[in-house]
C-alpha cells in the first residue's frame, strides 16, 4: 500500500488532516440504510416509518436481518476511519501531541456525514450507530460498558431512544473515568472533550423522540414490530394491482 501513503508523505502536514477528515466524512456519509432499502427492498426509508436513515427505522420498516445489516454497517462508517486515519498517522510519523487532534478531528468528520450526507441533500441518520463504531475502534472499554447500558435501559423502558439517549449522556463521563485508571499514550481531555461533543450531538439529533416521550407518543420497541410496516405496504401494493382499495385506507 506504499503507492497510497507515498504521496502522503510528501504533502504538508495540514493537508494530510485535510485529506484524511475529509475522507472520513464523505464515508461517513454514506447512506447504506437507503442503498439497501432501494435496492434490496424498493422502499425508500425517508419515506417510511419515522423517515429517519437509521438502524431502528430499518429494523421497523425492513425486518430485523436488515436492521442488524444497517446497524453493523453504520458501525463502519465510523470503526474504519479510524483505523485509516492511526494508519496514516503512522506512517507520516505523526507526533504523539498531533496523533489525537487527527483521530478526534476524524471521529466527528465520521459522524457528522452521518448525520449530514450530501449524498442525500445533507439529511441523514441520528448518529448512534456511527458513534457506537467510532467508541468500538478509539475506546473499545467505554463501548462495552454502553452496550451494558444500553441493553439495561432498553429492557427497562423499551425505548430505543432512552437507551441511546443513556448512552450519548454517559458517554463523556465513562471516558473520562476509565481512561484515568488506564492511560492513554496522550492525555485524556482531548478525548473527553470528542466524547462530550459527540454525546451532545447525539442527544440533540434526538430532540423529536424526547418531546414524543413528554407527550406519550414515543413508539416502543418491540421483536413483533419487525418488517411489519414494509409487510403492510407489500400487502397495499398488491391490492392496488389487484384493483382494490388498499386495507386500512379509507380514502
Amino acid at each position: 500500500m506504499d503507492f497510497i501513503l507515498e504521496p502522503l508523505r510528501d504533502l504538508p502536514l495540514w493537508s494530510v488532516f485535510v485529506i484524511t477528515i475529509f475522507f472520513a466524512y464523505m464515508f461517513g456519509a454514506v447512506p447504506f440504510s437507503m442503498i439497501v432499502g432501494k435496492t434490496f427492498f424498493g422502499v425508500n426509508l425517508q419515506k417510511e416509518g419515522s423517515g429517519n436513515l437509521g438502524a431502528t427505522n430499518t429494523f421497523r420498516v425492513l425486518g430485523a436481518k436488515a436492521g442488524i445489516g444497517i446497524l453493523l454497517l453504520d458501525m463502519t462508517k465510523g470503526a474504519i476511519p479510524i483505523f485509516v486515519a492511526r494508519w496514516i498517522a503512522s506512517a507520516v510519523d505523526l507526533s504523539p501531541e498531533l496523533h489525537p487532534w487527527l483521530l478526534i478531528g476524524v471521529a466527528l468528520a465520521a459522524v457528522i456525514g452521518h448525520t449530514a450526507s450530501p449524498y442525500i441533500k445533507f439529511r441523514g441518520g441520528k448518529g448512534a450507530a456511527t458513534s457506537a463504531g467510532v467508541m468500538l475502534a478509539l475506546v473499545p472499554i467505554v463501548f462495552l460498558i454502553s452496550v451494558v447500558i444500553f441493553f439495561s435501559l432498553l429492557g427497562i423502558t423499551r425505548y430505543v431512544s432512552v437507551a441511546t439517549i443513556g448512552c450519548a449522556v454517559t458517554f463523556p463521563l465513562w471516558t473520562a473515568l476509565v481512561y484515568q485508571v488506564i492511560p492513554q499514550d496522550w492525555q485524556t481531555w482531548p478525548l473527553t472533550l470528542f466524547a462530550f461533543v459527540v454525546g451532545m450531538m447525539v442527544t440533540v439529533l434526538h430532540r423529536a423522540n424526547i418531546s414524543r416521550l413528554r407527550a406519550g407518543t414515543e413508539s416502543k420497541f418491540s421483536w413483533k414490530d419487525r418488517g411489519k410496516r414494509n409487510a403492510e405496504q407489500i400487502d397495499a401494493s398488491a391490492a392496488e394491482q389487484a384493483g382494490e382499495a388498499p386495507a386500512g385506507n379509507n380514502g
